[in-house]
């Protein structure tokens, strides 16, 4: 039970530290967001590195099963928006109604 408990709060935290580390690739050019970007980071790794102290040395393969799973989801649902998004069958015919007619 342990286990599964650890599993369903690292998965949270992994999507967190993914976001965090996302956002530090957003803004590596723009000097003035850097600083903001790394600090949204370190709650995230704090609560991991304490999950892991709680868990123990030998709930690497958890943990690392939650960052892998997180990251699955996250590229999966990414291509199925892509693919819903290309489907013409979904798609609807915006007609502009504000524009005056001369």
């Amino acid at each position: 039970m342990k286990w599964i408990v650890a599993f369903i709060v690292a998965v949270p935290l992994s999507i967190e530290l993914l976001g965090a580390l996302f956002a530090i690739f957003d803004v590596r050019r723009d000097t003035d967001a850097r600083a903001a970007a790394v600090e949204r980071l370190a709650l995230p790794l704090l609560l991991w590195g304490t999950l892991w102290w709680l868990l123990g040395i030998e709930a690497w393969r958890l943990l690392i099963a939650a960052l892998a799973f997180t990251l699955l989801c996250h590229v999966t649902w990414f291509y199925a928006a892509q693919w819903l998004i290309r489907r013409e069958s979904l798609q609807t015919i915006a007609v502009d109604t504000e524009s005056e007619r001369l």
